[in-house]
C-alpha cells in the first residue's frame, strides 16, 4: 500500500508535516525481517485531531479512548517528547505504529532540541509525505547536527564518520540504547544509506564550504578556537542552556561562555554530555507514557521484539 494514501484514512485536514522514517521505510543493515512502519503526523490542532481520529479510528488506540480526545491530548502534550503513538496499527497489508504532535511542539524540538526526540528523527535519511511550508526548518535542524557533530569530531574523519556522529547525537543517552534497543543500531543505520545521507547533508556542507574541504571519502575541518566558537555559538538554544548551567554558574555572558569552552581540548565531550542529558529524560518518560498509550499487551509484544532484536545484536 502506498504511503502516502495511508494519510486519507486519517483526519489529514490537520496535517502540517508528516513523514516516515526507520527499518521499515530504509534498509538497515542487518534486518532481513519485514519491520513495522514508522509514522510522525505533525498536526495543528492536536485536541480536533484526535477528536476526529477517534471517531473515524477507534481502534487505533489504547483504552485510553474511553477518556476522550481532552485526555489523550493532555498526555500527548504534557509529558515526554509530546509526542501520542499508536502501535500495531493495520491498514490493508500495512502493519505501522504513528506519533502525532503539536506543530508548535515539533517546531520548538527542531529550534532549540529541547527533547531531540523527533529533531534527531529528521537527522536521518526520512521519506516525507506531506509538507506544509516547514522544509526551512528542517533545514536549520541539519545545520545544527552538523554543528554538533563537528565539534566532537577530530580535524581529519572518514564521511562515514560524520554520518555516524549524526545519527548518534539523539540515540546518546536515550534510555531505549541503555535496554531494548539493537546495540548497533546507529552503524545499521548508516551504512546502507551513505548516499541518501551525502544527498540530504550536500547542502549543508555547501553553505560550510570554508570549514570543511572533502578530499575522496575523507573530510578535514579547520579546529582552531575560532571555528569551535563558531559551532558552538550556532549550537540549538537548550544545548547552549545547558552547557552554561553546567560548566559556568557565575557567568551570565552566553559568549564569554562558549569562548572559554573553545579553548577547552575536551569540548566535544563536553556538547556530548549535554546532549546526553536532553536526550535521557525525555526519551526515558516517553517510553514510560508508551505503556498506557499503547495499551499493556502491545507493550508487552513491542518490548518483547526490542529486547530480542538487542540480544540478537550483541552475539553478532
Amino acid at each position: 500500500m502506498d504511503l502516502k494514501s495511508i494519510l486519507n484514512t486519517f483526519p489529514s485536514k490537520y496535517f502540517v508535516y508528516c513523514f516516515a522514517y526507520g527499518s521499515g521505510v530504509f534498509q538497515q543493515a542487518g534486518r532481513t525481517d519485514r519491520a513495522m512502519v514508522d509514522l510522525i503526523f505533525v498536526v495543528n490542532n492536536t485536541y480536533d485531531f484526535h477528536r476526529n481520529n477517534l471517531i473515524v479510528n477507534p481502534d487505533h488506540y489504547s483504552a485510553l479512548r474511553w477518556l476522550g480526545a481532552s485526555v489523550i491530548s493532555s498526555i500527548q502534550t504534557s509529558f515526554g517528547a509530546n509526542v501520542y503513538f499508536n502501535t500495531h496499527v493495520r491498514v490493508g497489508d500495512l502493519k505501522f505504529k504513528y506519533g502525532v504532535i503539536d506543530v508548535n511542539d515539533f517546531c520548538q524540538d527542531l529550534q532549540s532540541w529541547c527533547t531531540l526526540y523527533i529533531a534527531g528523527r529528521l537527522h536521518k535519511p526520512v521519506l516525507t509525505l506531506h509538507d506544509v511550508g516547514l522544509s526551512d526548518l528542517v533545514m536549520c535542524n541539519l545545520k545544527s547536527a552538523v554543528h554538533a557533530a563537528l565539534l566532537q569530531l577530530p580535524d581529519k574523519f572518514s564521511e562515514q564518520d560524520l554520518y555516524t556522529t549524526i545519527s548518534g547525537l539523539s540515540y546518546r543517552g536515550d534510555f531505549r540504547m541503555i535496554i531494548g534497543e539493537d546495540k548497533n543500531k546507529v552503524a545499521n543505520i548508516v551504512q546502507p544509506q551513505m548516499e541518501q545521507f551525502r544527498m540530504l547533508y550536500t547542502p549543508v556542507f555547501t553553505l560550510m564550504s570554508d570549514r570543511l574541504l572533502f578530499i575522496n571519502s575523507f573530510v578535514e575541518q579547520d579546529k582552531s578556537v575560532e571555528s569551535k566558537f563558531y559551532h558552538l555559538q550556532r549550537l540549538p538554544k537548550n544545548v547552549k542552556n545547558f552547557l552554561l548551567r553546567s560548566y559556568n554558574k557565575k557567568c551570565d555572558n552566553e559568549n564569554s561562555v562558549l569562548q572559554g569552552l573553545a579553548k577547552q581540548d575536551d569540548v566535544g565531550k563536553i556538547v556530548s554530555n549535554s546532549i546526553y542529558r536532553i536526550v535521557f529524560f525525555s526519551s526515558l518518560v516517553q517510553s514510560i507514557k508508551g505503556i498506557p498509550t499503547a495499551g499493556l499487551l502491545k507493550s508487552v509484544v513491542y518490548s518483547y521484539n526490542k529486547l530480542n532484536k538487542m540480544v540478537k545484536s550483541m552475539f553478532l
